[in-house]
């Protein structure tokens, strides 16, 4: 054996066992945050148990249960039950909500809340500790998740608390909010008209979006060092990233804290979205809720009271905002955001001159090193396309995929996988075609820099996040120059240690926003991985054959493509696997015309509902976005009914106060001033003013009297047109409608919703 053959041997070596240990890393980093530990029902009283809170589950979360229906009435009552057998004191707060989701031209919401408040008054108070959670769930399903485990986890909190017998120095509140599902009615409800929402507060709440996995602390207030340097040292597993926090402002989803954060509350939101599928579903009951997540959820809520419940909060409501992440062996990370553009401009440094000292020793030059940063944009941009068609794909496989809420499938690891490998596939193509064309140096110089310039840039314009580029690539700038000054036996050791912060952050973080939805691959996963790669490549290339390179894109595409085939023949669709599928039913009451309406892209059983695309109001305001409607028999429905109680007018406006009835039970009722000519000056429903508008309102739980509204309008003419409206969402009263045919038993009905409208000339 040459010489040279042998220190290829053991280059090819060390090569290979440096990649694996950094794999093995970036498992561990993701494991560290997967909680397994479980509290038995026998645990000390002054302790949280998963088992103990179970068993709440179990029995307030059985049946759907909105707003505005009876079971909803007996899980309030069970809860208030629940507080006053603890020897608490609780009080149910009913009032009138308004939703402060933007509706983007829908009527707005309103609704009859009841939310249900109680506390545990501290000794020398300088704020409240909040512990929230919603009780009403989603018309499809129990709600055992969410927000079951939140609501379960707060009670279990406050048995904990009260069994201690120690009083802290704060006020404890427990809020367990109504109408969350409905559009946060409970919490704007409590946040305007409860006098315990005014004055210092810290809010710990918590949801589900999925059914197991970490419970992450997704995202905060401003000005958040104090509350984010608090839960990195009180909880017992404090997961978190700041990038999370960006994300949420691209993705639809809304918590209570999107109406505690205008209130001037401070605010820690925490989740658990592995399993997403079942979110929002018929199987989203107590047999489905992982009580490893709830100990988790439960731990670090009762840990948070007592440490925010012992401190000064006027020290911790107000500062800096941080940039935040995991790492091993389960430590928080944290740092002020205005470190983050000087970490990337560092980053950008220690890169540039990485390539100022490869350059002086020959083993680049420099228009192959700027022609290698240039096309490195490749991969990126194709992992992107990739991956934001890549549920789109599947879906064409597949179309039953279609059914879920978080384009999540219920057997979703191969699948995730599979996006790794794609991206794997994507860059080693890139790499296999042009390493002997620009140089393997330059090439993995070019996708060093982009992760600079991405950590700078981030650092700049979304700080939260630039921790995902600026580490990893300041640790393998830094482990680039020190491999250059070292021997030869020690540069993939030294090449190696460097890379240390990619595996930490880049691969974890990666496989971490994949639950969000395969949707989302696009955004944050398969780039993710096109970077660490990138940045191993250095060692990629001491294991990269001499020969036959291509067969290893070849072999990345085809286990990528055994991957997804394997995916699509293990993902269940039957009865115990159920995919969603939408419908709703709307009645003219003037004309006597109905139709059914379905999403844009039925599934192959509402397709035979579905024909032209719906057009003007109503019917398509009633559901929002985008609907086919066909032709149906009209049921034989009472339309909901308006009685005047005044009529007004004065300098040409008209008065009118109202009352607006459902004849038939529907758990929201709806009004909108028709005609374009008609200008709304006021618009009053229950005492509370919303916006007017030519969308109108619709009132959720309006109870057996109805709803009061008091309008203003200047109107051309001596009549005003008022559409009357009533809809219900219970997917059992379907079957009732003449010509409903009852779906398979793999699919279950979602968003449905039954109404009647009717046209008053006042």
């Amino acid at each position: 054996m040459t010489p040279e053959h042998a220190s290829r041997r053991r280059s090819f070596a060390a090569g290979l066992m440096a990649l694996c240990v950094l794999l093995l890393i970036a498992i561990g980093a993701i494991r560290d945050t997967t909680p397994t530990a479980v509290s038995p029902a026998d645990a000390p009283e002054r302790e949280f148990s998963a088992q103990r809170a179970f068993t709440q589950v179990e029995r307030f979360a059985v049946e759907p249960h909105p707003v505005g229906t009876a079971e909803h009435t007996r899980v309030r009552d069970y809860l208030v039950g629940e507080l006053r057998r603890l020897g608490l004191r609780p009080e149910v707060h009913e009032a009138v909500g308004v939703s402060p989701i933007d509706e983007q031209g829908d009527p707005v919401t309103a609704g009859r809340v009841f939310n249900i408040v109680t506390v545990i008054p501290g000794t020398a108070p300088t704020g409240r500790v909040f512990v929230t959670a919603h009780y009403d769930s989603v018309p499809e399903g129990p709600g055992a998740n969410d927000d079951g485990a939140g609501t379960a986890s707060a009670i279990e909190t406050a048995r904990a608390l009260v069994a201690d017998g120690t009083r802290l120095r704060n006020d404890v509140v427990f809020l367990i909010t109504d109408g969350e599902e409905a559009g946060l009615l409970g919490s704007e409800a409590f946040v305007a008209q409860h006098p315990l929402a005014k004055g210092r507060s810290v809010v710990l709440n918590n949801e589900a979006r999925g059914a197991k996995g970490p419970v992450l602390m997704f995202r905060s207030t401003e000005s958040n060092s104090g509350l984010i340097s608090m839960f990195g040292s009180a909880a017992p597993m404090p997961v978190a990233d700041s990038v999370y926090a960006e994300l949420m402002k691209l993705l639809n989803n809304d918590t209570d804290f999107t109406a505690f954060e205008p209130g001037g509350m401070a605010v820690l939101d925490s989740a658990y979205a592995n399993a997403g599928t079942l979110y929002h579903s018929v199987l989203d009951d107590p047999a489905h809720v992982d009580l490893a997540a709830l100990q988790q959820m439960g731990d670090n809520t009762l840990a948070l009271v007592r440490a925010f419940g012992g401190t000064d909060l006027a020290r911790l409501t107000t500062g800096h905002d941080l940039v935040y992440f995991n790492v091993p062996p389960g430590l928080l990370v944290r740092y002020p955001v205005w470190a983050a553009s000087l970490l990337g401009a560092v980053a950008l440094l220690a890169a540039l001159a990485l390539i100022f000292l490869a350059r002086r020793r020959g083993l680049v030059t420099l228009r192959r090193t700027l022609l290698g940063t240039a096309l490195a944009l490749i991969p990126i941009g194709l992992a992107v396309g990739v991956g934001l068609y890549f549920w789109d794909l599947l879906k064409v496989i597949r179309p039953e995929l279609s059914g879920t809420a978080t384009t999540t499938p219920y057997q979703p690891e191969l699948f995730w996988l599979a996006v790794v490998m794609l991206a794997g596939t994507i860059l080693v193509a890139w790499y296999a075609l042009l390493r002997r064309r620009v140089g393997t140096a330059e090439l993995a110089l070019g996708m060093l820099t982009w992760a600079a310039l991405i950590g700078l840039g981030l650092g700049l314009v979304s700080p939260g996040a630039s921790h995902l580029a600026a580490w990893p690539a300041l640790g393998a700038a830094l482990g680039g120059l020190a491999a250059l000054r070292c021997p030869p036996r020690w540069r993939v050791l030294i090449l190696a240690a460097g890379l240390v912060p990619a595996a930490l952050i880049l691969l974890p973080s990666a496989w971490n926003t994949l639950p969000t939805g395969l949707q989302y691959a696009g955004y944050a996963p398969m780039p993710l991985v096109i970077l660490f790669g990138g940045l191993l490549l250095p060692l990629i290339e001491t294991v990269w054959p001499r020969r036959r390179s291509p067969l290893i894109p070849l072999t990345a595409l085809v286990v990528s493509i055994t991957l997804v085939a394997a995916g699509l023949l293990v993902e269940p669709i039957d009865k115990e696997h159920p995919r969603r599928t939408s419908l709703a039913y709307g009645l003219d009451a003037d004309t006597g015309k109905a139709v059914w309406l379905t999403s844009k892209s039925p599934d192959q059983w509402a397709r035979r509902y579905g024909g032209a695309d719906a057009t003007g109001r109503p019917p398509a305001e009633l559901w929002g976005g985008s609907k086919l409607l066909s032709p149906a028999k009209a049921a034989a429905l009472p339309a909901p009914s308006l009685r005047v109680l005044a009529d007004t007018t004065r300098e040409g406006v008209r008065t009118l106060r109202v009352r607006i009835h459902s004849e038939r039970g529907a758990n929201t009722v709806g009004l909108r001033v028709d005609g374009d000519t008609a200008t709304v000056r006021s618009l009053t429903v229950e005492g509370r003013s919303i916006t007017a508008g030519p969308a109108g309102f619709v009132f959720r739980a309006p109870g057996p009297a109805g709803v009061e509204v008091s309008l203003a309008v200047e109107v051309p003419g001596d009549k005003i047109r008022l559409r009357v409206t009533d809809v219900s969402p219970n997917p059992r009263e379907m079957s009732a409608l003449p010509g409903f045919i009852t779906p398979p038993d793999w699919l279950f009905l979602g968003d449905t919703k039954i109404s009647v409208t009717k046209l008053y000339a006042l």
